[in-house]
Formats: structure tokens, C-alpha cells, sequence
């Protein structure tokens, strides 16, 4: 059978089914093999193909959160106010658009404080006002992922004027990880194809029909990693991904 024209035909066949296993760790670098006979008449041959496409992440994305305390409310929001100003000079500085900002939000709570206090031999506790504390928290996601990348670590820089920053690690995505899904799954099935057909001649069989076909779950993982999940991994960490699927092919042999 032609190899194209069979993992084509072997593509339309594991979209059908749902399901299916990731292989370990030492399946991602090597196949593997089973054959089997349930009588003498029917003998088959089970192989696993993967399929691996570097990628690279084109949406970052980090959380930056500001804070202040104040003994009460009307100076709480001046100030936090007034930080919020040097914020917004500091992310224009930084060419951060206004449209890349979302999820805004501004809110403050009463912060308690433990007092004992002991009289006549015996100790009591009581919680009493100490201050309002306000945090002003955003998210920041752009296509621009080196800048961001650059930005996040420079937000710091506010502490040096005595502004309570914090600045989350930047995440990557890839925006539409369902378009190389064909190609993983071309690609694995190619893979187990031929290594089907080459194990099936080096031992003078002949390669059958196509049994069942299983699917596993793509892993979006860092380079040179070999972290799997059953439920899919999607490492955001890295700039730099590599996106891999495991294919399960099962053929009788002749």
C-alpha cells in the first residue's frame, strides 16, 4: 500500500475515534511492539507513532498587582491613586498599549490586628482595627512576547520608589493550537506505519488491514522535556514549545 495514501486514509480513520493512552516518557523516543496471535489463523502487530512539531508561543500574558495601606478610606484611595499614576507612566515607558491591559479591578479590606491583653492571672485576645489596605490588580496579554517579556521584569523598578509591586512570571500560549492537529496526527501515523510495514518484512510477514486506530491527547510541552499528563500537559513557561501526540495502530499480519 502507498504510504501517503494509507496514512491519509488512516488520518480520516482515528478522527472517528475518541480516547486513547499517552505513551511514557520511553515510548516519546521509541516506538513500540506487540504482536499477538489469538489462534493460529489471526495473528496481529501493534505499534505506537508520534508525531512532534516545534512551535512557538505568540500570546504572553502577566498579572501586576499594587498596594498601599492607609488608616482610612478617603486617604486609602488618594494614594493608591497616586501610585496608580506612576504605574501608567511606567507601562507607556515600557510600551505597554492601553488595549494589551484587562481585567482591572480596585478593592481594599480592613486589615485586624491581635491584642492580649491579661488581667487577674488570665489572658485574653482581641482582634482590633489596624488599617485599610488597597490593591489595584491587572492582566496584561499581547502577541508582542519579547516585549513583554522584557516589560514584566522592568515593572520592579517601581520599588525603588517605595511602591508595593508585584509582577507575576509571563505565560505563553500558542492562540490556536488546533490547527497543527492534522499534521500531528499525519505525522504519527506515518511513523507507525512504516515501522509496522518494516518489523512485518525484516520477519518475511506481510501487513494487513488496519484494525483500530487510537488517538492520544496532545502534550504542548518545554524542549528537551519529557513531561507527559493523561489529560494533556500545556506548559506556558517557555517561549519555545514542542507540541507531540502519540498515535496506536493495531494491523493484522499476513
Amino acid at each position: 500500500m502507498d504510504v501517503k495514501k494509507f496514512s491519509l486514509l488512516t488520518v480520516a480513520c482515528v478522527l472517528l475515534l475518541t480516547g486513547g493512552v499517552v505513551a511514557s516518557a520511553a515510548l516519546l523516543s521509541r516506538f513500540a511492539l506487540n504482536i499477538k496471535s489469538s489462534d493460529e489463523r489471526e495473528k496481529t502487530i501493534t505499534v505506537k507513532g508520534v508525531g512532534e512539531r516545534n512551535i512557538v508561543a505568540d500570546i504572553g500574558a502577566f498579572e501586576c498587582e499594587i498596594s498601599c495601606n492607609a488608616k482610612d478610606i478617603q486617604s486609602g484611595y488618594t494614594e493608591i491613586k497616586r501610585i496608580d499614576k506612576i504605574l501608567q507612566l511606567k507601562l507607556r515607558e515600557l510600551k505597554i498599549k492601553p488595549e494589551w491591559v484587562e481585567n482591572e479591578s480596585m478593592v481594599y479590606d480592613s486589615i485586624y490586628k491581635t491584642i492580649r491583653t491579661k488581667e487577674n492571672s488570665r489572658e485574653s485576645t482581641q482582634e482590633v482595627f489596624s488599617h485599610y489596605r488597597f490593591v489595584k490588580s491587572f492582566r496584561v496579554r499581547s502577541s508582542e512576547v519579547q516585549l513583554l517579556e522584557r516589560a514584566a521584569l522592568q515593572l520592579y523598578a517601581l520599588s525603588a520608589n517605595g511602591i508595593n509591586v508585584k509582577v507575576s512570571s509571563v505565560e505563553y500560549y500558542i492562540s490556536n493550537p488546533e490547527q497543527y492537529k492534522l499534521e500531528l496526527i499525519d505525522l504519527a501515523t506515518r511513523s507507525a506505519y512504516q515501522r509496522a510495514n518494516t518489523v512485518a518484512s525484516t520477519c518475511e510477514a506481510k501487513l494487513g488491514k488496519l484494525i483500530t486506530a487510537r488517538q492520544g491527547v496532545i502534550q504542548i510541552t518545554r524542549p528537551a522535556s519529557n513531561d507527559t499528563s493523561d489529560y494533556g500537559m500545556y506548559d506556558t513557561r517557555t517561549i519555545n514549545k514542542v507540541m507531540r501526540l502519540v498515535v496506536t495502530l493495531v494491523f493484522t499480519l499476513e
